[in-house]
């Protein structure tokens, strides 16, 4: 498989969603800050037992990729109560008790019990590489789950004239008629309440007017707010976050300028030194809108990658009362998640990095099955998790085969007759493959327990993809699930053909897919079809999948391009899979073969809209006449072998003759 040239850049098509950093949640209310938060922390109650079920408010993705964003803000089922004056959160004494798992303290094992390839394209939000094939042959498509190039929206990063207004009074500055020219000179200023109303000035301006992001880099502002994250007055580094974190929203060569500045890691030392809740989220928010840019996310990675694990992902999501700075808010959670998401889209060396990163993958695991068994699979922060593990698993089995290891099963002998051909186009005519036998029991034993990368293909992860394809009502959690699912049954070696039949024989991941196929959101209507393309390539699943995935594709391809998403892609790997699964089950075949499905299947062959779509459809329409048990049931419907026997469709079949 070629590597795509460009960093993959996966995010759930956050599409609707706003840009993150710079934007403030509505409250038609007119509440203050404390107030909301005190109102979340009243109605945010968890059990120390069995978690209840609790309703979350409905976010949507981030900005980069997938459709869905978040408009008000929420917290994650925890309970809260705000002790501290400075803003920091403290976690009450209580224990996570689920029915799927128990996170220990930072560096042990998490415990669980319950509870992936992608395709040539670039997009907003994905960038994949793979092959696109036919007959047989997968399509790996990577669905947008990562946030790539996206930024953060959630947290306060708008700082209130009154905020600010009361930050000059205090120290006697009068701002009606203050500069961005001025606020950086109050930036020298020896008087800490200066430099903190400079920065806070160039906060709220920044959020307010985009020109204003220039002219601070042109002024020289940028440097000298980076160096203030360092200021020993944790209200001047927190607002110099702030600054920054609206600097560089959206605005590429800011970034650059910052990391420039040493931006990058003296931001990592205050997250590290500071519990202001506060500064957290700023700093958490600026690492995340500085992971949108490429060119630093290798950087980010080796730098921002280990602290964000060890300070906020692991202390977040365990609950023993030994883990040090457990007090983490779940907007910090949600942030850093955020960049972690964009990180995930980058190179191999950086996903590598981040699956042998000790406790990360643990961490998000632990927080996903945690939310599904609270019912609360929509947790604004379970999408990041699951496109960030959705990312992860992009060519796990050629990148770090030893997580396949369980999977040996043995070769059978081949068979020492040939098959007999039953048709000419029939996927049975092609060259014999070798076939696995694979004890799909084996594979879920009750004591096992994964840690680190092995989690990534383990069954009880695909048990928990399979639930929020249940639960979840968000696209880009339901892409990524799907994503993930196609990229470990993608590559043509024997994990991936275990990992179908466990999907098929054990966890029933049929029963989840057919709707999928009906979604109007196009790509992950793509991401469903190569899944089944993937599954449908193990002889022994083709059966059951003709009984449970034949009727919603024939219906799908019989309603014609525009339930496809005019999608050329969509049409033509629907086609193919259709093709293989026709073929496996006659009987299935004769209930679904109808005039309708033939007469969209022969519009579709002349339609140059569709180009694959186009070749594929030709494809089905010859081998449904060549494929002698099912040329009856195509006669019974009165129609002429002209429509399926012609110039278009002979040259489609010629063509893939010669391919192969």
């Amino acid at each position: 498989m070629m590597m795509a040239p460009e960093p993959l850049r996966s995010a759930m098509t956050i599409g609707s969603a706003e840009d993150t950093s710079l934007a403030v949640p509505w409250d038609n209310k007119l509440r203050t800050g404390q107030q909301r938060v005190l109102d979340q922390v009243h109605t945010i109650k968890r059990s120390k037992s069995r978690p209840g079920k609790n309703g979350s408010a409905s976010p949507s993705p981030t900005n980069l990729t997938p459709q869905i964003w978040t408009t008000n803000t929420e917290f994650s089922l925890f309970k809260f109560s705000p002790s501290k004056a400075n803003g920091t959160f403290s976690r009450s004494n209580s224990t996570m008790s689920t029915g799927y798992n128990k996170v220990r303290a930072k560096g042990q094992a998490v415990q669980s019990q319950n509870v992936q390839t992608r395709v040539n394209r670039h997009s907003l939000y994905s960038v994949t590489n793979g092959t696109q094939m036919t007959n047989s042959q997968t399509r790996i498509v990577r669905p947008p789950s990562a946030l790539s190039h996206t930024e953060g929206k959630m947290g306060t990063i708008k700082t209130s004239k009154t905020e600010l207004q009361q930050t000059a009074v205090s120290s006697g500055i009068n701002i009606s008629d203050l500069t961005l020219k001025e606020a950086i000179e109050f930036l020298c200023h020896p008087d800490e309440n200066f430099k903190q109303c400079g920065a806070t000035f160039i906060q709220h301006t920044t959020f307010k007017e985009e020109s204003a992001k220039q002219e601070v880099f042109q002024l020289g502002g940028i440097p000298l707010l980076v160096t203030l994250l360092r200021s020993p007055s944790p209200g001047v580094s927190q607002a110099a976050a702030g600054a920054l974190r609206n600097l560089v929203f959206k605005n590429h060569n800011n970034k650059l300028e910052v990391q420039h500045c040493d931006g990058i890691a003296k931001s990592l030392q205050l997250l590290k030194e500071t519990d202001s809740t506060e500064t957290q989220k700023q700093i958490t928010g600026l690492l995340w809108n500085m992971s949108s840019a490429d060119e630093l996310k290798a950087e980010l990675t080796v730098t921002a990658m280990p602290v964000l694990t060890e300070h906020v992902v692991v202390p977040f999501t365990s609950w023993s009362d030994n883990t040090t700075n457990n007090n983490i808010h779940p907007d910090v959670f949600y942030n850093a998640t955020g960049c972690l998401r964009n990180l995930s889209c980058a190179q191999r060396t950086e996903r590598q990095a981040m699956r042998d990163c000790h406790g990360l993958i643990d961490s998000l695991m632990s927080y996903v099955q945690s939310c599904v068994a609270e019912e609360n699979s929509d947790d604004k922060s379970v999408e990041n998790c699951v496109c960030i593990l959705h990312n992860l698993t992009y060519q796990l089995e050629t990148e770090s085969p030893l997580c396949f290891s369980k999977y040996s099963p043995q070769q059978e002998g081949r068979q020492s007759t040939k098959s007999p051909t039953i048709g000419c186009f029939s996927p049975k005519s092609s060259k014999a493959q070798k076939q696995f036998s694979y004890d799909v029991d084996r594979a879920m034993p009750e004591d096992s327990t994964p840690s680190g990368a092995e989690w990534l293909c383990h069954p009880k992860a695909m048990q928990t993809y399979l639930s929020l394809l249940g639960s979840s009502q968000k696209d880009a959690t339901l892409e990524a699930c799907c994503g993930a699912l196609q990229n470990l049954t993608a590559c043509r070696g024997r994990g991936s053909d275990a990992i179908s039949k466990i999907l098929v024989q054990k966890l029933g991941a049929l029963l989840h897919l057919p709707p999928l196929l009906k979604s109007p959101n196009c790509n992950l209507q793509k991401t469903t079809m190569s899944l089944l393309s993937n599954m449908s390539r193990i002889s022994t699943l083709q059966t059951p999948m003709a009984k449970q995935i034949l009727p919603a594709l024939t219906s799908l391809l019989s309603s014609g391009p525009r339930e496809m998403g005019k999608s050329d892609d969509n049409i033509a790997t629907a086609c193919s899979t259709a093709r293989t699964l026709l073929f496996a089950d006659t009987e299935v075949s004769k209930k679904v073969i109808n005039n309708e499905l033939v007469t969209s299947l022969a519009d579709l062959s002349e339609n140059g809209s569709y180009p694959k779509g186009k070749k594929a459809a030709a494809l089905l329409l010859y081998s449904l006449w060549n494929e002698k048990n099912l040329q009856g049931v195509v006669k019974k419907l009165g129609m002429a072998k002209s429509l399926f026997v012609n110039d278009n469709t002979t040259a489609a079949h010629k063509s893939v003759q010669v391919i192969e």
